[in-house]
C-alpha cells in the first residue's frame, strides 16, 4: 500500500501548493470568482454522498447524483438568468455598507445585495421574501456543517457522536457568535482562504487514488459490481434523494458576489464551477463503486462512511480526509453565519444592533441542533434551499415577463417553471436519507 500513499500525498502536495501560491491563479479575479461557488457546492457533499446514495439507491447511485446535477443546474441557470436581467431591474443603489471594515466579505456582499433593491411591486418583494427563506436557510446549513464536523471529529476519536456530538456543536457556536459579535470574522477568512485550497486538494487526490484502484483492479481482472438492488418503493427513493439536495448546493453564491465581480464574470464562473463539480461528482461517485462492491455498504458508520471506505484506496486517506472535513465544515459554517448575518442586517434594518446579528444565528443554530439529528438537518437544509429555489424562479418569471430577453420568453418562462416546481417537490416531499 505504499505506492498508492505516495499517489495521495504527492496529489495533495502538488495541487494544494498550485491552488494556494501559483500567484496568476490567485490574483485572478475569473478564478476567485469560480472557486468560491466551486468550493460552496463540494464542501460537505463530497464527504457525505457515497454512503447517502449508496444505502439509499445501490448501484443507481452515479444515475441518483447525476439528476440532482441535472436539477442544480437547472436552478443555476435561473440564478444566472436573475444577475443578468434580475439585477439591473431590481438595483436601486441605494446600499453604502463599507467593503473595507472589520466584517466578513460574505456579510458585506449577503447585505449589500439584499439592501439595494428598490421597489417594482411584486418582482421585489419575492426577492426580498427569497433572502428572508435563504436567511434561514444558512441558519440550517450552518447547525448542519457543524454536526458533520463534530460527526467526523468523533468518529476518528471512536466517541459516541450521539452523546458528544450536540455539544460539540453548541460550544462551537457560542464561540463563532461570540468572536462575531466582539470582533466580526473577517480574521477568520484568510483561514478560510487555505482550507478551501487544502481542500479542493484533498479531493483531488482522493479521485487521483480511486483512479489508481480502479485501473490496478482492472489489470488484475478483479474489476466487478456486487449487485445492489434498487428499493421496492420507487417513490419513498425518490424523496429520499429529493432530501439530499444539499449535496450539490452551493452554486447560488455568485448571486451575492456582486461588490468583488462584473454580471458576465459570476455568470461564467458559476457555469464552470457547476460543470467542474458535475464531472467530479461523477466521476467519483462511479469509481466508489467497486469498493462498495468488494467491502459492502458500511450502514454503521453512517454519514462518515468515506473514511472506511478511503482506507481501502490508501491507509494514509483517513486522516487527511478527517483533517480536512473538520476545516472544511467549520469554514463553511463561519462563511455562511457572516452571509446570514449580513441578509439579517439588511431585514432587520437596525431593529437589533448589527453586532448582536451572529448571536441570533448561533442560538437559532443552536436549537436546530438540539432538535434533528445529522440525516435530519440533512433534509432540512435541502428543502429550505429549495424553497429559495422557487423564490428565485418565481423572481424569474416575473422578470422575464418585464424585459422580454429572447424571441421565445414563453419556453424559457415555461422551463423557469417546470424547476420552480421540481423544487417546490422538494421543499414539499423530501425527507431524511438516514
Amino acid at each position: 500500500m505504499f505506492f498508492p500513499n505516495i499517489i495521495v500525498i504527492s496529489t495533495v502536495i502538488i495541487v494544494g501548493v498550485f491552488l494556494l501560491f501559483y500567484r496568476p491563479l490567485t490574483e485572478s479575479s475569473a478564478w476567485r470568482a469560480t472557486i468560491t461557488p466551486l468550493a460552496s457546492i463540494m464542501g460537505s457533499g463530497f464527504l457525505v454522498c457515497v454512503p447517502l446514495l449508496y444505502t439509499n439507491v445501490g448501484n443507481y447511485a452515479v444515475l441518483a447524483i447525476s439528476g440532482l446535477l441535472v436539477l442544480a443546474y437547472g436552478v443555476g441557470a435561473v440564478i444566472r438568468f436573475n444577475i443578468r436581467y434580475s439585477e439591473p431591474l431590481l438595483s436601486g443603489n441605494n446600499c453604502a455598507l463599507p467593503v473595507n471594515e472589520s466584517r466578513h466579505s460574505r456579510h458585506v456582499a449577503h447585505c449589500q445585495s439584499a439592501q439595494n433593491i428598490k421597489s417594482v411591486g411584486l418582482t421585489s418583494t419575492l426577492e426580498q421574501t427569497s433572502h428572508i427563506v435563504l436567511s434561514v436557510a444558512y441558519c440550517i446549513s450552518v447547525s448542519y456543517y457543524l454536526q458533520l464536523m463534530a460527526e467526523f471529529g468523533l468518529n476518528f476519536l471512536s466517541l459516541d457522536s450521539a452523546s458528544y456530538g450536540k455539544w460539540v456543536v453548541t460550544i462551537t457556536l457560542a464561540t463563532i457568535g461570540a468572536i462575531g459579535t466582539a470582533r466580526g470574522l473577517k480574521g477568520i477568512e484568510k483561514v478560510e482562504r487555505v482550507v478551501v485550497g487544502l481542500n479542493l486538494a484533498m479531493i483531488a487526490s482522493l479521485v487521483a487514488g480511486l483512479v489508481h484502484y480502479n485501473a490496478q483492479a482492472i489489470l488484475d481482472g478483479t474489476w466487478q459490481l456486487r449487485a445492489i438492488p434498487f428499493p421496492e418503493d420507487s417513490w419513498h427513493t425518490i424523496r429520499l434523494v429529493m432530501g439530499m439536495l444539499i449535496v450539490v448546493q452551493g452554486f447560488e453564491i455568485s448571486r451575492f458576489l456582486g461588490h468583488e465581480h462584473s454580471a458576465g464574470e459570476r455568470i461564467r464562473t458559476m457555469r464552470i464551477a457547476q460543470v467542474v463539480s458535475s464531472v467530479i461528482y461523477v466521476v467519483f461517485i462511479g469509481l466508489m463503486g467497486v469498493i462498495i462492491s468488494r467491502n459492502g455498504q458500511d450502514s454503521n458508520a453512517g454519514v462518515t462512511a468515506i473514511v472506511n471506505y478511503s482506507a481501502v484506496v490508501a491507509p494514509v486517506l483517513p486522516l487527511l480526509l478527517t483533517l480536512t472535513a473538520l476545516g472544511s465544515q467549520f469554514s463553511a459554517a463561519t462563511a455562511d453565519d457572516a452571509g446570514c448575518s449580513g441578509l439579517l442586517e439588511s431585514i432587520f434594518k437596525g431593529l437589533i444592533p448589527i453586532k448582536y446579528n451572529y448571536l441570533v444565528v448561533s442560538l437559532f443554530a443552536t436549537v436546530i441542533t438540539w432538535l434533528t439529528d445529522v440525516y435530519q438537518i440533512i433534509n432540512y437544509a435541502s428543502r429550505a434551499f429549495a424553497l429559495f429555489y422557487v423564490l428565485q424562479c418565481a423572481v424569474a418569471i416575473m422578470t422575464l415577463h418585464k424585459v422580454k430577453p429572447s424571441p421565445v420568453p414563453l419556453a424559457r418562462g415555461l422551463l423557469f417553471g417546470f424547476i420552480g416546481i421540481l423544487c417546490l417537490g422538494v421543499t414539499i416531499f423530501g425527507i431524511p436519507a438516514g
